[in-house]
């Protein structure tokens, strides 16, 4: 079958979920004797329009990159860009007439264009959407607001309006939300009408998959399947017994205020550093400011800030890790380490939040504590430096993970579905 696989962005320029997972699905479905392209967007040095194809074996990638320089753009141009680019769309064009493929598989629009599905259709393919986030949803896809809140609601755009604007840093217009209300409103249609243009979507969790139930997606719709892993990269690196009595934390993610790695590092202030220590990994460049600040809080005596690490390196850490901690404060969907950690027999302490609660058995393969409550994760972690006995019990339950081989058998079988029903 010939397969495109569609993202906002791909290795080795961004190394996010999202690319990750694209990457390691183009290898599997290429082992498995089909035909794989993969369409991006990297931008151009310069602001210069360019697209072309990057030989990736053993599948091809083409490459777009705006005539669009965003450090000089304003919050309008900024906004737009998040979901309409006509040169997008006529790269795309000539993506989809030279791959002619049986299946296009979205895995994002965002930074793309809207129009890509209405494309496809014209063109006269069949396609499938995985909803990796709730950008369908929400413009800035976590539904989290910019003081750290759940999002409670729209309240026709103005929410909406007035999120954005803080986060743009221009909080002082707030009074003039209203008046940008109908925009977001507008925006939400535009992309909710591509998601449904494509009427088939892949949901790594049922928490997801409701939360687009709640806005009007059909539930017949919906193909509930967990995202496959490379198991191999991980289990590569035997386990490393600790040196001493200290539990060993390891944080590996980005270091980002949603992932609320702050209160993880305010929970280990004070503690004990021969009882217990914390590895964080991530990259500080992408926030600096909250690099810093993590930096400036936490208790150099048992906490080290380790940087970024390459994917293929992340075995190697989890080798060295007694407990996985994935502290997030926003609506995760389906954290892939949390499946590398038990791939390493690693169990994982996180937020009692989100799809968290599926991907985490509480008190079976980790534990569960409320989010950004810093006494509980401070409680939970001295529990587990004490119980070395549960730890090891939680580390033997941890279930392996699906393979992403497996996972690419069986979105072949429903790529083959949707074909099907798409010439019938």
């Amino acid at each position: 079958m010939r397969v495109a696989l569609v993202t906002h962005k791909f290795p080795p320029a961004s190394l996010g979920g999202v690319e990750t997972y694209t990457y390691n699905l183009a290898h599997a479905l290429t082992e498995q004797g089909h035909q794989v392209s993969v369409f991006y967007r990297e931008e151009a040095s310069g602001a210069i329009f360019r697209e072309g194809w990057r030989e990736t074996a053993p599948f091809r990638v083409w490459w777009v990159g705006r005539a669009f320089d965003a450090s000089q753009a304003d919050p309008a141009h900024l906004f737009f860009d998040t979901f309409l680019n006509r040169d997008v769309e006529r790269s795309f064009q000539h993506f989809l007439a030279e791959t002619q493929p049986d299946l296009v598989h979205f895995q994002h629009l965002m930074l793309l264009s809207t129009r890509l599905p209405q494309l496809v259709q014209k063109a006269g393919m069949s396609m499938l959407l995985t909803l990796h986030d709730y950008w369908f949803r929400c413009a800035n896809s976590q539904l989290l607001w910019p003081g750290g809140e759940i999002c409670r609601g729209k309240l026709g755009g103005i929410n909406c309006a007035h999120c954005a604007t803080v986060r743009a840093g221009l909080g002082i217009v707030k009074a003039i939300s209203p008046v940008l209300a109908p925009i977001f409103q507008w925006r939400d249609w535009m992309v909710k009408q591509a998601a449904l243009r494509i009427g088939n979507f892949v949901s790594p969790s049922q928490f997801l998959r409701n939360q687009y139930l709640k806005v009007g997606f059909s539930p017949a719709r919906f193909t509930v399947l967990e995202n496959g892993i490379d198991v191999a990269r991980i289990r590569a690196f035997p386990k490393i017994p600790r040196a001493d009595k200290a539990l060993r934390v390891t944080y590996l993610g980005s270091l980002a205020w949603q992932k609320g790695v702050h209160v993880l590092v305010e929970a280990m202030r004070g503690l004990p550093p021969q009882r217990i220590r914390l590895r964080v990994f991530g990259n500080p460049k992408i926030f600096p400011d909250y690099a810093a600040q993590l930096r400036s809080r936490a208790d150099s005596e048992n906490t080290a800030f380790e940087g970024a690490i390459l994917n293929t390196e992340v075995g190697r850490v989890l080798a060295e890790t007694d407990i996985l901690a994935v502290p997030s404060l926003w609506y995760e969907n389906s954290p892939v380490v949390i499946q590398e950690a038990h791939a390493a027999g690693v169990p994982v302490i996180a937020s009692r939040l989100g799809a968290l609660t599926e991907k985490v058995r509480d008190g079976v393969d980790g534990v569960l504590v409320p989010p950004a409550d810093v006494e509980a994760w401070r409680e939970s972690l001295m529990h587990l430096a004490s119980s070395p006995a549960e730890l090891a019990r939680l580390g033997e339950n941890c279930s392996p993970p699906m393979l992403i081989s497996e996972h690419a058998a069986r979105l072949i079988s429903l790529y083959t579905a949707v074909t099907e029903a798409y010439s019938m």
